[in-house]
């Protein structure tokens, strides 16, 4: 069955646009990675790291809903994406979700001291584990791109 060509354009925008938010979304995960390392060896983050972690995590939270709403027809349909783009895309939209729950319960006055230890906890778990995520989607964009061309060079 032939695709119009308003469709096919349609379809190309959007999976570059996608591709633009993972990658977006990739670098911030990055930033909030390295600004949270000083709490591999203490016990939670201070001064300028903290104020770094805490302004990246806007674009985070900004970010993430925006991949959800723009590539959600594109990981739903197995036409349009492939395994490793999808499996990346729940991964971190699920990892990511997790990540800014917790700090979330975090602000409300619903938990104790040692709740707020446990769920910042988790938090670094979900937020580290957000690194293999984005990495599986961004290769998972990048691999299709490199596929594709592959088939519509000659040779």
């Amino acid at each position: 069955m032939n695709t119009p060509p308003q469709f096919q354009a349609r379809q190309v925008m959007q999976s570059r646009l996608v591709t633009i938010i993972a990658f977006a979304v990739a670098a911030v995960v990055i930033l909030l990675t390295i600004t949270s390392l000083p709490s591999l060896s203490s016990d939670h983050l201070g001064g300028s790291m903290l104020m770094a972690h805490m302004a990246a995590s806007g674009a985070l939270v900004f970010g993430l809903p925006l991949l959800a709403v723009v590539g959600f027809s594109k990981m739903v349909h197995p036409t349009t994406s492939n395994r490793r783009q999808r499996f990346g895309f729940w991964l971190v939209l699920i990892t990511g979700w997790v990540t800014i729950a917790t700090v979330f319960a975090c602000m409300l006055p619903l938990f104790g001291t040692e709740a707020m230890h446990e769920l910042m906890w988790i938090h670094g778990i979900a937020g580290f584990a957000m690194v293999p995520a984005v990495a599986v989607l961004c290769f998972g964009l990048v691999w299709i791109r490199k596929e594709s061309n592959r088939s519509s060079n000659p040779g």
